[in-house]
Formats: C-alpha cells, sequence, structure tokens
C-alpha cells in the first residue's frame, strides 16, 4: 500500500515520468499506471482550478489598477505568454484546438505545464481537464509499454 501511494505521490509531482518509477518499486504494470493517473488527476485538477482562480484574480486587480480610457497610451509592457513556450502553446491551440492541446501538450509541457498554459490562454476548464486526462493517459500508456520493453530486453527482472 505505500508503494502505491509513492506513486500516487509521483505521478502528482512529476505526472508521465512517474510511471518508470512505479515500476522500480515493484508495482505491477497496471497498479503502477492507475497510481501514476491518480495522482496525474490531482495535479491536473489543482493546478486548473488554482490558475483559474489567481487568472480570475489577477484580471480583476488588472482591471482596478489600470483602467482602460479613450486616449490612454498603449501598455508597452510584455506579456508573460509571449516568450517561447507561450507562443508554442498558442501555435498549438490555434492550430489543434482544446482536443489537440490535451492530446499534445503533457509530452510538450509536462503535466503541470499543460495545465497552466491551457488555463492561461484561457480554455474551457472541464474540456481542458477532460482531455488534458485523455492526453496523459495515452502518453503515460506509451511509457508503460516503453519502460517494459526496455526492462525486458536488458533483463532486469
Amino acid at each position: 500500500m505505500l508503494k502505491f501511494v509513492w506513486a500516487v505521490l509521483a505521478g502528482f509531482a512529476l505526472g508521465t515520468p512517474a510511471v518508470p518509477f512505479g515500476l522500480s518499486i515493484s508495482l505491477a504494470p497496471p497498479i503502477a499506471l492507475i497510481a501514476v493517473l491518480l495522482g496525474a488527476a490531482g495535479c491536473l485538477l489543482s493546478a486548473v482550478f488554482a490558475a483559474g482562480w489567481l487568472r480570475t484574480r489577477w484580471l480583476a486587480w488588472r482591471s482596478k489598477r489600470r483602467p482602460v480610457t479613450a486616449g490612454s497610451p498603449p501598455d508597452n509592457r510584455r506579456n508573460r505568454l509571449d516568450g517561447p513556450t507561450g507562443r508554442r502553446a498558442r501555435r498549438v491551440v490555434n492550430r489543434y484546438g482544446v482536443i489537440g492541446f490535451g492530446i499534445i501538450g503533457p509530452a510538450l509541457f509536462g503535466t503541470w505545464g499543460s495545465a497552466m498554459l491551457g488555463t492561461a490562454l484561457g480554455l474551457p476548464r472541464w474540456r481542458l481537464i477532460g482531455w488534458l486526462m485523455a492526453g496523459v493517459t495515452l502518453w503515460c500508456t506509451v511509457m508503460l509499454f516503453a519502460s517494459e520493453a526496455l526492462i525486458d530486453a536488458f533483463g532486469l527482472r
């Protein structure tokens, strides 16, 4: 039971890369996959809702602090999503939508990163969570099969 809890915590902290950790602590492959998926679900829920709450607070604070009036000078401050990661995330969302971002995001940005970026881009919460879970499930399964193949190839059991 303690090994299962460790795998859930690793799934929460790391996301998809926690699958080999689950296998390394001698969990059966399906149990390791379930534990990592439970941890990743907790990660996605907490990240999306915390980031959504912070985003609404930030937008409310920003609108109070700097009201928009006609003829006001433009704001020359740099948007944080204008960096390379933000531009890549916008390209994925513009090209593939929420579904594509949910499937590709965990592989490109990690579990935490894709949840935070999707929320920062303003994607709908429940659709984002559902498709990110589908993507995490896909990549965890791929990682499980790859890890099992390497373990068998090198005879580590």
